[in-house]
């Protein structure tokens, strides 16, 4: 394999990346000197790091700019209001026999309350998460006190958006572009929750109006 193709290589497996080369946002020399390591393995040699920046300025004339980014924004402005949920409790237990039956007793509790309580949950291979109202986490400890519990993350809130149904484009990358955003200011997603028409983004509690308002910008923007 040629340097050129090592280094594309690299790059095609890093959306960041090739999004900041095409955009020329990227230090061709910081890079390099990040990349160096990894290449001279790949190329079983000492590869020097200026021969890497030129093949890293050659590959950026290759690189046509995305729309990916350009059609998520406008998928997101056609979005729904953003709601937001606090005081919010996850919950993660280890899959069991008898865990089905506990959250059948769990979702015929959540059935007969108010519309105000927030609750989801999912069940994946090995575990089973629940996230609720901090109101209604006292009922989850006493349904599932002889589940294992694997963790219980309090102080957390989530930002719901509802997704445009009317609109009748595709968006691919459009959860890609939210979350990378939140990721660049240092927001910590602690759940991601989607049904087929709308999204939470689980949050922790402090990060509501920071997150609250990078969503409204890329809705209104």
């Amino acid at each position: 394999m040629t340097l050129a193709e090592t280094i594309a290589d690299l790059i095609n497996k890093s959306p960041f990346l090739q999004e900041g080369i095409s955009e020329g946002i990227v230090n061709y020399s910081a890079l390099a000197r990040k990349m160096n390591p990894e290449v001279n393995v790949l190329m079983d040699k000492e590869i020097q790091e200026g021969a890497i920046v030129m093949a890293l300025k050659r590959m950026a004339h290759k690189i046509e700019p995305s729309r990916m980014e350009e059609q998520a924004k406008e998928y997101i402005r056609h979005m729904g209001d953003i709601l937001v949920r606090s005081d919010l409790v996850d919950f993660a237990y280890k899959n069991s026999p008898t865990l089905i039956s506990c959250q059948k007793n769990l979702l015929e509790l959540v059935q007969g309350n108010s519309s105000d309580l927030f609750h989801a949950s999912s069940k994946g291979m090995h575990e089973t998460n629940i996230i609720t109202s901090k109101s209604f986490a006292p009922k989850v400890r006493e349904l599932f006190l002889k589940e294992e519990k694997l963790t219980e993350i309090q102080e957390l809130a989530a930002v719901t958006m509802r997704m445009p149904m009317s609109y009748d484009k595709d968006a691919p990358g459009v959860f890609y572009f939210i979350l990378k955003t939140l990721a660049w200011n240092k927001i910590n997603v602690v759940e991601f929750i989607s049904t087929k028409h709308e999204f939470s983004i689980v949050i922790e509690k402090r990060e509501i109006n920071k997150t609250f308002n990078l969503l409204h910008n890329m809705k209104n923007g």
